[in-house]
């Protein structure tokens, strides 16, 4: 599955716009590639983050590998630095499982990410403009 980054310094804001299928070991290997590459640099400890998944034709995910991303997500947080993640999606299995992927990211003990599911791209960017230093 292409992952597509775009950075806006201005903003603090990185946008990775997925395309394609998404399965659980791609996002996965997606997910490490980006921790490693773009999440550890210092210069983007701070930013927001909005994946836009509206242009997936489908979905095959499981349970299991949508914990796995949130744990794995949750491991690179970074110790007093609190962000946010919005993601948007347009079919109604991709909003169940991205609210599956929403609760899960946000119990896990060592996540400081605030995350959110939304069905466009204008009420996503609208809540994470909203309230900086939530």
């Amino acid at each position: 599955m292409p992952a597509h980054h775009t950075i806006d310094d201005t903003k603090k804001l990185i946008t990775t716009t997925w395309s394609g299928e998404a399965v659980d070991n791609e996002l996965i290997a997606a997910l490490t590639k980006y921790q490693q590459d773009i999440r550890s640099q210092s210069q983007y400890y701070s930013f927001n983050d909005i994946v836009d998944f509206s242009t997936v034709n489908s979905f095959r995910l499981s349970t299991e590998g949508i914990i796995k991303l949130a744990q794995l997500a949750a491991n690179t947080d970074i110790l007093g630095i609190k962000t946010k993640l919005a993601i948007i999606v347009k079919k109604p299995i991709a909003f169940g499982l991205g609210r599956m992927y929403e609760t899960y990211r946000n119990v896990m003990p060592s996540g400081l990410k605030e995350v959110r599911v939304f069905m466009n791209h204008s009420d996503a960017l609208v809540w994470i403009e909203s309230d900086r230093n939530y």
